[in-house]
């Protein structure tokens, strides 16, 4: 199966929404892979101060903007769905550029790698914490929605240049447990 055109699979509400139930961020975000705006959206819903760059434009943030290719300022955190076959590419880039933390939202087999075994053994900026989805979130090829669902498992990975010691798992619970979507927003269609 073709991978969809510039790797763009864009998150849905749902898998932000929870990870931010477990992990709180200060100072402002960059969102180097802002697709339509997800992530960005609901940072900027949330009170944040945030930049959004995508290589590609996808009518939101300022495209053209190629984040491997930057050279620029530090920015507080990263938090980005970014390209999968650039993956480590980003990380490695992040941490280049991000003073507190990164937060990566990637399949669950990125941590299973021989090429990253040296990056997730980086005691700089290290991996904090790993937070698994216990339900399978979807992340439909260009924005398409299909019948299907994800047949991938996705967790968010978070490298925080101040953790010391081991990092650690949390999963994140099915949808039908968080209480703020039974509340607030309604359930995604695409959530499986």
């Amino acid at each position: 199966m073709a991978r969809a055109e510039n790797d763009f699979y864009p998150t849905t509400q749902y898998p932000i929404e929870a990870f931010l139930m477990h992990e709180k961020f200060t100072g402002n975000i960059w969102e180097p892979a802002c697709g339509e705006g997800d992530i960005a959206k609901i940072f900027l819903r949330k009170g944040f101060n945030v930049k959004a760059t995508d290589l590609v434009d996808y009518g939101f943030g300022t495209p053209g903007q190629d984040f491997l290719k930057y050279d620029g300022e530090m920015v507080d955190n990263i938090v980005t769905n970014p390209p999968f076959l650039f993956g480590t590419k980003f990380v490695l880039q992040a941490k280049r550029f991000a003073r507190h933390k990164i937060a990566m939202l990637f399949p669950l087999s990125f941590i299973g790698c021989q090429e990253r075994y040296e990056m997730f053994q980086d005691k700089e900026f290290p991996l904090k914490a790993y937070y698994p989805f216990s339900q399978r979130i979807s992340m439909y090829a260009d924005g398409k929605k299909t019948k299907n669902g994800s047949k991938i498992d996705f967790a968010w990975y978070v490298w925080d240049r101040n953790h010391i010691g081991k990092p650690w798992i949390e999963w994140i619970k099915p949808y039908t447990e968080i209480i703020l979507f039974e509340k607030h927003i309604s359930k995604p269609k695409d959530f499986k």
